[in-house]
Formats: C-alpha cells, structure tokens, sequence
C-alpha cells in the first residue's frame, strides 16, 4: 500500500466514523489490528520486522443506544464500483455471522460520488458481483431510515426486535 493509498484510507475512515456518529450510533471505536513487532539484525537503527496477529472482524465497532452490537467494515474506493473481491476473505463471513447473532453489520463505502452506509447483507451482492453508486444510495437510504426508527422506537421506550 502506498503511503498515499494509506492517507486516503485513513480519511475515509475518519469520514465514515462523522457519517456514523450522525446516524446516532454510540460508542464508534476503531478495532486495532495485532500485530508484533520483531527486531531485525540491520545496519540501519530500529529496523523491525510485522507479524500479524488473528484476523479482525471488522474496521470499527459501535452500539446502538440500546446495547446493540455494530459491526462495521470500511472501503475507500473512490473511483469505480465496490466489487466483492474488495473484501477480504475472512470479511464477508464474519460480517454475516455478527448479523446472525442480532448485531447490525455495516459495510461504510466512501465514494467520489457520496458516502454509503450499507447494511448487510446487500442483496445481489457477492462473489464476482459489485455494487453501483447508484443502488448504493438506494440502500444507504433504507439504511438510514432502518437506524433512525430503530433508535426513535428505543427512546420511545417500544422496543423493537434485535432480530436485524
């Protein structure tokens, strides 16, 4: 990854976290990566080499104000399509299975054209399909509205079903 590529990820992380933070999600914490730190014998000074630990789930976790679990991946691709294969391998799979024990997973998609805030599973999303700026928006929307009522109906104390 190149240090630009790196800058223009970390942006779009921070502009996911603000997008989030609107939507009334709580508690939005980036889940570190870990990793070891391993000296090399070098002629340079702090010369190390990284050994990645287990796998994250996800880039960032939040709860809805209710103590709902949210899972959320971020993708800066700003110039095409999001395309299954931007995932990582372990992602898709561990996104469904937080959303099958009744936390909300979110797939964050900053793009040139806008931000997405997608709730997964995307239907007609997977292996060799990609997503449209366009059908984007029209999930990002339902989305949206599915948290807003979710959290209105919590402060209105009708709980609603954690059942996503």
């Amino acid at each position: 990854m190149t240090r630009r590529e790196h800058q223009t990820g970390k942006h779009g992380e921070q502009l996911a976290r603000s997008i989030l933070s609107g939507l009334g999600l709580e508690m939005i914490e980036k889940v570190g990566t870990p990793m070891k730190l391993i000296p090399v014998p070098s002629n340079r000074p702090n010369v190390y080499q990284v050994i990645f630990g287990e796998k994250v789930a996800g880039d960032h976790r939040a709860l809805l104000p209710d103590g709902t679990s949210v899972l959320i991946e971020v993708k800066t691709i700003l110039d095409r399509n999001l395309t299954w294969s931007d995932l990582r391998e372990h992602q898709p799979a561990k996104l469904s299975q937080h959303d099958e024990l009744h936390g909300l997973s979110l797939i964050v998609w900053i793009h040139d054209s806008g931000q997405y805030v997608l709730r997964w599973p995307v239907a007609g999303f997977g292996p060799g399909k990609g997503i449209k700026p366009r059908v984007a928006q029209a999930v990002h929307d339902e989305t949206a509205e599915y948290i807003r009522d979710y959290i209105k109906n919590h402060k209105e104390g009708n709980h609603v079903s954690n059942n996503l």
